[in-house]
């Protein structure tokens, strides 16, 4: 009993130190995590601000390693003019080889980013009173290094210039005036870029009659200075000449008041989802519930922490990562306490219940996590902006999953054993009646069902597979946004409820002002004034002026941008690429590990279950119109996630009942009636919890919101529907007699 209430007791400090550190952040030494309100930052789905994709105009000739360099120096230009224009917490990174996408949060107008992102880069060295010794454009390159630089062989980080020839010539001269300063602090040149002293490097007076005559002068760091430190210098040094033109591709706003009312929301349904969570799991499985909740508290808290030390960018789909997960965390302990739950009815005690409990229900949760960090870790691979935000959630949230579910609530559950509490009522179960044991147990018959289920299935996958098909004439159902199909789009709130009045009067002022007649001008947003503008490919200055139009025509002070997205056609075209090869790829890695684990039949039913649940949330998509962009991704990994969770979990049961029987073909579809039966509980307690926090961000969420739960929401419930009713089914049918079914 000692030992249970010590395990007990540090479990509860852990929590409290992981809930401290989440809320008011440690530091140690150099070690540092902040508090959650600082170091998690949020994308502009939640804050609202811009988003501008730039792409390299890249020189005939050019090799791979000058673009790599030129990309990362274009990236320290960028990233250095943000902070001169005080936008200290945008966030710029590479996409593809060519691209740079800059987020900017708090800026609503994405042309006015670009006009002061626009112009270009200056660098320059300057002596002390200000006068300019060497311009950028007279620098070839600039590489950082480390080694010697002296006669004393000490190693160093330096950098290393490259200079023209009247660069050559001028920072001679320039140093030898440097190094003649009668006063010693004088004697430096400064790095300036664009206005501000980026490094002030000394001149030696043993220069003062030469100057530094060399083409290739270095500049020698501190001791303090580090590898990465050199690397930005040199970066912002190449900076002032860049090798390629950078054009912007994608310029897409999101009104701050839209991102507030999104992380409102977001966070509202997130608490109110998990409490209702963690009621279920009280109410359904007792202390073993309470204990569940427990390790949900520990698994929350470790994950604000991480995403914290990792400064991560949370987003809409990031948020639906974490639900996923959430989702996830609570499945693990569902399937292992009913199997508790039937060890205990069998007659077992509770010690050796709980440990039958999760040695049965192990190989399931390991399975189904290792397929849905599959899909996250192509998704990290294939995934930018937003989507990566969703993937490095999910696969953080599934790693510590499966720490927190298998441990955490194993070292309670034994311990409370220990504290003699050993009523089976207390854990969720009671012993089965005399003639419940003398009953055959009861199986459904899904196999026998298929006959109409499989109909069924056609008919909700319908309107999706026709869209996919008519897809590449140009003719589908879907309503492509523009990360897709590239365009322009624009949202004003006119302040007044759009009719088609004001829909068709709208049309025929940007169709006037731009002299191209938009594709589609629609009425949106949760009060209904805002009008959605979406026509293809036009220029900022007449985006500008189409919003200056609409403003005079209802009022300055009552029309408000909303959003503005312009996406390149071969911006589209990558997306569209980059999601296909995703989701091949991920069914293919998929198909491969349960294969392995099962059998190859297994997984084309497994695969086969993945497809319809995307075809039955694109026939959603299709039905209600909902715009198709970047977010489909996330949802549709969201989806195979879940399902291939639950379909492995019922694969995992019936290869344990086959193994039971002694293998064989022969009532194998008896076999799958009777596990889906038996993890049918688990099949519908994990749909509940997965679809709480998602139906209250349904209900709650703005437009915005609802736009991507909704989907979700669908195919979660399909997800399970294809689990129960197709998975097995279709194996069943599949299974040849000389099929084994792998231990």
């Amino acid at each position: 009993m000692k030992k249970g209430i010590i395990t007990i007791a540090a479990i509860v400090v852990v929590i409290a130190i992981f809930l401290f550190i989440a809320f008011f952040g440690i530091q140690i030494g150099s070690f540092e995590v902040l508090p959650i309100d600082k170091g998690i930052s949020l994308g502009l789905d939640l804050v609202g601000g811009s988003e501008i994709t730039y792409e390299a105009v890249i020189p005939e000739g050019m090799d791979d390693s000058a673009i790599a360099d030129g990309m990362e120096t274009a990236k320290t230009m960028l990233r250095q003019r943000l902070n001169t224009l005080g936008y200290t917490e945008a966030n710029v990174y590479l996409y593809g080889n060519n691209r740079i996408v800059l987020e900017i949060p708090n800026i609503s107008d994405p042309e006015e980013a670009v006009q002061l992102l626009g112009t270009p880069a200056l660098a320059q060295f300057l002596d002390c009173d200000g006068n300019v010794i060497l311009e950028g454009t007279e620098i070839d390159s600039a590489s950082a290094a480390y080694g010697p630089t002296d006669d004393t062989g000490v190693y160093k980080y330096y950098v290393q210039l490259n200079l023209n020839s009247v660069g050559t010539e001028k920072f001679k001269e320039g140093t030898k005036q440097a190094a003649s300063r009668a006063n010693e602090s004088d004697r430096y040149v400064s790095i300036v870029m664009d206005g501000d002293v980026i490094s002030s490097p000394s001149v030696g007076a043993e220069y003062a009659s030469t100057g530094i005559n060399t083409s290739t002068p270095i500049i020698t760091l501190g001791s303090d200075s580090n590898g990465e430190y050199a690397k930005y210098l040199a970066s912002i040094i190449s900076a002032g000449a860049l090798p390629f033109e950078l054009q912007e591709t994608k310029l897409q706003a999101v009104g701050a008041s839209l991102g507030e009312r999104s992380l409102e929301t977001a966070i509202l349904a997130g608490i109110i989802g998990i409490l209702l969570v963690m009621l279920y799991m009280i109410v359904v499985y007792k202390l073993p519930g309470v204990i569940a909740d427990i390790a949900l508290v520990l698994y929350i808290a470790m994950f604000l922490v991480i995403m914290t030390a990792l400064n991560l960018n949370l987003t809409l789909p990031g948020i639906a990562g974490i639900i996923l997960t959430i989702g996830m965390a609570v499945d693990a302990n569902v399937v292992i306490y009913e199997r508790l739950r039937e060890e205990l009815r069998a007659g077992k005690t509770v010690r050796s219940s709980i440990d039958l409990g999760f040695k049965r229900a192990f190989s399931a949760i390991v399975d189904s996590n290792i397929t849905t960090i599959i899909a996250a870790a192509v998704l990290l691979w294939q995934g930018t902006g937003t989507i990566l935000g969703f993937a490095k959630t999910l696969f953080i949230g599934v790693v510590l999953s499966m720490i927190c579910m298998l441990i955490v609530p194993r070292l309670l559950l034994k311990s409370f054993a220990g504290m003699h509490i050993t009523r089976i009522g207390a854990y969720g179960a009671k012993l089965p009646t005399e003639e419940e044991k003398n009953r055959e147990p009861k199986r459904l018959a899904v196999v026998n069902a298929f006959k109409i289920t499989r109909w069924i299935s056609v008919a909700l996958c319908i309107t999706g597979l026709v869209s996919l098909i008519l897809l590449p004439f140009g003719k589908s159902f879907l309503n492509l946004d523009l990360d897709f199909v590239g365009g322009v789009s624009m949202e004003y709130d006119i302040g007044a409820t759009v009719t088609r009045e004001i829909t068709d009067n709208v049309a025929e002022i940007v169709e006037e002002v731009t002299g191209v007649k938009p594709s589609s001008v629609t009425k949106s947003g949760n009060g209904g004034t805002v009008v959605t503008i979406k026509m293809t490919e036009i220029d900022t200055t007449l985006r500008d002026a189409a919003f200056e139009a609409v403003k005079e025509a209802y009022g300055a002070d009552k029309v408000s941008l909303v959003s503005s997205d312009y996406v390149s056609a071969s911006v589209g075209k990558d997306i569209s690429r980059a999601a296909f090869i995703a989701s091949i790829l991920a069914a293919v890695l998929i198909l491969v590990y349960i294969t392995i684990r099962f059998e190859f039949r297994s997984g084309i039913a497994a695969i086969i279950c993945l497809i319809h649940d995307l075809l039955v949330m694109m026939s959603v998509y299709a039905i209600f119109g909902i715009s198709m962009n970047m977010n489909f991704i996330a949802a549709a990994l969201t989806i195979i996630g879940y399902s291939i969770n639950a379909t492995i979990v019922i694969f995992d049961r019936i290869r344990e009942n086959y193994k039971k029987v002694g293998g064989g073909s022969s009532g194998f579809d008896r076999i799958v009636d009777l596990s889906v039966t038996q993890t049918m509980r688990r099949s519908v307690g994990t749909t509940i919890t997965t679809l709480m926090p998602v139906l209250l961000l349904l209900f709650l969420g703005v437009s915005s919101i609802r736009n991507f739960t909704l989907p979700i929401m669908v195919g979660l419930i399909s997800g399970g529907y294809s689990s129960v009713c197709i998975a097995g089914p279709l194996w069943c049918k599949m299974k040849g007699k000389n099929v084994k079914v792998r231990g």
